[in-house]
């Protein structure tokens, strides 16, 4: 049985174009009562379709360095796993979790302000486990891009027009951006009353964080196995590290309808861009990994191919941005 049809498609386009929009405007445009609309969502939840109602939110405007872990196990079983991820989800500054296949075992994503902060989690986590962890490395993300919208269509995207005004973060704007990453659907009038301000006050604000850039859309995460695809990773390191290389390879990660996302690392050596390709098969992946090589000939390696078993948490930044 199909976990979609052609009605669901529509309003997943919908959502990832801007998971904010009323049901009633959904309706509208896909034909459909605002009831009907409801009663697909909770449908598309329930058969885990829909991972989450993501908001994006600029984490560097908020003082936050992203870095992200990768980890190959050595002496390890199931309950070892299991411990290693639920530490891993009650430390406030680490976010996307991801199980793999290959040479690699475990990635996450890393938020601080200091490289202190990175010493310190990385040195806990490390000490912790240690009889666990073979060989790991630790990459700072200088730029990334996500194209959630390529599971379904190429031509939408979800943003925002900024006007690049200047906004206080005070503690309530934090908490409203705090309420979004949980879930990008919550009203001015839900907002409102967990954060005891008027509807009208919370509107203003959102405008005003979406003007200044720090709220750049929202969107939704899709369970990509749902939809009948497998997701690898692919860590790239550019040859001769050159400026105009690395904005043709952005633009041609941009354009391809394959590539659901893409880092790209600060110069370590170990590799310069972690991209994520969502393909049907084998013959799929060989065709990227082809047209990659062809496009970039002697530019360009591939350091690594790794599946992703399973995503732990979806795409959320962490705790630690919001206090």
């Amino acid at each position: 049985m199909e976990m979609v049809d052609k009605i669901d498609i529509k309003i997943l386009k919908e959502l990832l174009t801007n998971s904010s929009q009323h049901l009633s405007k959904i309706g509208k445009k896909i034909r459909l009562s605002r009831e009907n609309v409801y009663y697909r969502i909770q449908n598309l939840i329930k058969k885990r379709v829909i991972r989450n109602f993501v908001t994006l939110i600029d984490y560097d405007k908020l003082g936050f360095t992203q870095y992200t872990a990768f980890i190959e196990f050595e002496k390890i079983d199931k309950n070892k796993e299991k411990e290693i991820i639920e530490y891993l989800q009650k430390q406030s500054r680490i976010s996307w979790i991801g199980i793999l296949a290959g040479s690699l075992s475990l990635t996450f994503d890393i938020y601080v302000k200091t490289n202190a902060e990175l010493n310190d989690i990385v040195n806990k986590f490390l000490t912790r486990f240690k009889d666990t962890i073979g060989e790991y490395f630790i990459l700072n993300v200088i730029d990334s891009a996500y194209f959630f919208n390529k599971l379904l269509d190429e031509s939408i995207f979800a943003t925002i027009k900024k006007i690049n005004t200047k906004v206080k973060i005070d503690s309530i704007n934090k908490s409203i951006l705090k309420q979004l990453n949980e879930n990008s659907r919550k009203t001015y009038v839900e907002l409102a009353g967990a954060l005891n301000v008027t509807p009208n006050a919370i509107k203003q604000r959102v405008k005003k964080l979406e003007e200044a850039g720090i709220i750049k859309g929202y969107s939704i995460s899709i369970n990509h196995k749902s939809l009948g695809f497998e997701w690898h990773g692919i860590q790239i390191k550019i040859i001769k590290p050159e400026i105009e290389i690395e904005k043709r390879l952005s633009e041609y990660l941009h354009g391809n309808k394959r590539v659901i996302f893409y880092y790209q690392y600060s110069k370590s050596g170990i590799c310069d861009f972690d991209i994520g390709v969502t393909i049907k098969n084998s013959e799929e992946l060989r065709e990227f990994i082809n047209e990659l090589r062809t496009e970039f000939y002697e530019e360009l390696k591939i350091q690594n191919i790794f599946l992703v078993l399973e995503e732990i948490s979806s795409y959320k930044l962490p705790p630690i941005i919001f206090l």
